[in-house]
């Protein structure tokens, strides 16, 4: 048996107890197993003996409920405000980035010919391009705000 599996039993067995003091006895079998008990187990051998102490009784009262309780419902309000700010914010965000991908492909009179029966793109196409770029930073800074503010609201 590992460290940890006989602390555990160790603890299981003390939260069974009376709150009162306790000694817990562990043997070993001849077969191996080992054994924790508040009384002599006959045929096996005692490994160890552990006085059990009761936890002190907490000295702070508990917070009365009807004065936490205004505070709960205040913090589940403004969390409920934060996520609906963070929905809004991540559809707005790809609704953003939708716009932008759809402002990929030139639209009619964005191209120019040249010689050579080559075509270049129009500055319109490029102020098109940066207002959607500009659109999609803004949508992510929202987001990253609404998030913020969630994580204020949480500490």
């Amino acid at each position: 048996m590992t460290a940890i599996k006989g602390i555990v039993a160790i603890l299981l067995a003390a939260a069974a107890l009376p709150a009162t003091a306790e000694t817990v006895y562990k043997y070993q079998r001849p077969d191996g197993q080992v054994v924790y008990s508040d009384s002599p187990v006959e045929g096996a051998k005692l490994v160890g003996r552990f006085d059990l102490v009761p936890s002190p009784a907490s000295a702070e009262p508990a917070p009365r409920p009807d004065a936490t309780a205004g505070l709960v419902e205040k913090r589940e309000a403004a969390l409920d405000v934060a996520d609906a700010r963070i929905k809004a914010a991540d559809r707005a965000l790809a609704a953003a980035e939708e716009r932008q991908q759809d402002a990929m492909e030139p639209l009619a009179g964005e191209r120019r010919g040249n010689v050579g029966g080559h075509t270049r793109l129009t500055p319109e196409y490029f102020e098109r391009q940066r207002a959607a770029a500009e659109a999609v930073d803004a949508a992510r800074a929202d987001l990253d705000a609404a998030y913020r503010l969630k994580n204020e609201v949480r500490e």
